[in-house]
């Protein structure tokens, strides 16, 4: 999507960010990224069998078209800013019920998403307290790259799509 109709870009929002061996959002070189993230619930995503560039995935359970379509794992890459995934592959723009796949239940909605009319940021949390205001939001809709990492309520980074 972002190739046919805008450029993608990563905005950073706060430059003083501590990281360290204790930060829920980890640095290496220029790599940024969650060592863990969990549903609202408090079930770890997380899984150790996928992995990218040896970091554990990121895996939602997706409903195909909305509640009650056919049901797919995706896993995705846990670096900010990195579109890599594994699953089936799906007409970009295809509308997805994003799930964590310990209890089922769908992800909470955040914000709209501005890539198309009804679309939303989906929340999966940087700690099992969805309360301490940490979490990435991720779209709803299939090949949408723009998504949000937020903590203690502070918005870090955001994938957007500049329109030309």
């Amino acid at each position: 999507m972002a190739g046919k109709e805008g450029k993608k870009k990563l905005e950073r929002y706060l430059d003083d960010y501590s990281f360290s061996e204790s930060s829920r959002i980890r640095k290496d070189g220029e790599r940024i990224w969650i060592p863990e993230l969990f549903c609202h619930n408090g079930h770890s995503l997380m899984v150790y069998g996928v992995r990218f560039d040896g970091l554990p995935a990121i895996h939602v359970r997706v409903e195909v078209g909305g509640e009650g379509g056919p049901v797919e794992d995706y896993y995705l890459s846990p670096i900010i800013n990195d579109p890599r995934k594994e699953g089936k592959d799906l007409p970009e723009g295809t509308h997805m019920r994003l799930c964590c796949p310990v209890c089922k239940e769908e992800l909470r909605q955040l914000v709209p998403c501005s890539c198309r009319v009804g679309a939303y940021r989906r929340a999966v949390y940087l700690s099992t307290d969805p309360g301490e205001l940490g979490a990435v939001g991720i779209c709803e809709i299939y090949g949408c790259p723009q998504s949000f990492v937020t903590e203690d309520g502070e918005l870090l980074y955001e994938v957007v799509v500049e329109h030309g």
